[in-house]
């Protein structure tokens, strides 16, 4: 062995019994795999929320949109002209995304009596 802690043959691990260094590789691995496993997990993780999160938005929206469609829809007056309030107020805001806005816009736009010019 030199003075620097290398063998004559270049490396230090080299000196190492065959089972030791088996272990040192194994536990190196298993290490990295462990890492990735839980950078894998926690990405699948994240992702999940944010569809889970989107879910639950267009499940809300969807039961504003039918409550105020009941509402307007009601043959009493009172509920019936909460709703008309409820279908302009939701026409304005466009709380409905994507697909969706394009059938609540039409049935919001059939109660107020709006279109999109009206916008």
């Amino acid at each position: 062995m030199t003075a620097d802690g290398m063998t004559a043959d270049g490396g230090w691990l080299a000196a190492w019994p065959p089972v030791a260094v088996g272990a040192v590789v194994a536990a190196a691995v298993g290490s990295t795999l462990t890492l990735v496993g839980a950078l894998v997990g926690g990405l699948w993780a994240v992702l999940r929320w944010r569809r889970d999160v989107a879910r639950e938005e267009r499940d809300r929206a969807w039961a504003r949109f039918v409550w105020t469609v009941d509402q307007a829809c009601d043959a009493d007056v009172g509920r019936a002209e909460v709703g008309s309030v409820g279908a302009n107020a939701m026409y304005d805001m466009q709380s409905l995304r994507g697909h969706d806005s394009v059938f609540g816009t039409l049935v919001l736009g059939l109660i107020t009596g709006r279109d999109d010019d009206d916008r």
